[in-house]
């Protein structure tokens, strides 16, 4: 019974995300400076969302835990996906491909499968590069822009790390597998909607 209660509380919070809402998607935010705008970017996307949890909740629960090549790859990529989305003029990328990103880490999640280093590192630099490009900064000062930007990255990097530290916490726990096979799960239904919405938008 305290499961099922469990479930039903984390699948009401991230059906949260499934919604679409006013974000500021590709401007800061009103009231606050540039940096702290790019730190928020990540969390006012829902695909963004899903994707950074899929990818935290990957790493932290690959055995033996090992965040270093992955994580490298995934901040050398959003770096330079970031800089070029802005200064090439790229201004989103479509919301097919994000979802399609969330659904394959969800999937991976809840078939609790342990790719290898390679294909792990290019999902993650997979993701890094569409995030980085959905996330152009507008604006008439280039250092409003580098600041945007490095808020950006140095948020899309810190949450990753630290859901995958969190998870591995749990180490071979059975509790966390299942945990993270549910979560896989829901991860697949509300990258679902959130894609129906785009297309119904």
């Amino acid at each position: 019974m305290r499961c099922s209660s469990w479930s039903l509380r984390w699948l009401l919070l991230l059906l949260l995300f499934a919604f679409p809402a006013t974000a500021h998607a590709h401007s800061p935010v009103k009231g606050l400076g540039d940096f702290y705008s790019g730190l928020l970017h990540p969390l006012t996307t829902p695909a963004h969302i899903l994707i950074i949890v899929a990818l935290g909740l990957l790493a932290g629960r690959r055995r033996p835990f090992h965040l270093k090549a992955p994580m490298a790859v995934f901040i050398t990529t959003s770096g330079v996906a970031l800089i070029a989305a802005s200064v090439g003029g790229i201004k989103a990328v479509h919301p097919a491909l994000l979802i399609s990103i969330a659904l394959c880490a969800g999937t991976l999640l809840t078939l609790d499968r342990n790719p290898g280093t390679l294909h792990f590192c290019a999902l993650f630099a997979i993701a890094a590069a569409a995030m980085g490009l959905d996330s152009a900064a507008e604006s008439a000062s280039t250092a409003a822009v580098v600041k945007t930007l490095l808020g950006n990255w140095v948020s899309l990097a810190v949450l990753v790390c630290d859901i995958a530290i969190y998870v591995s916490l749990g180490g071979e726990a059975k509790w966390l597998k299942v945990a993270l096979r549910i979560a896989g799960s829901w991860i697949i239904a509300i990258s679902l909607l959130v894609l129906a919405f785009s297309f119904r938008r």
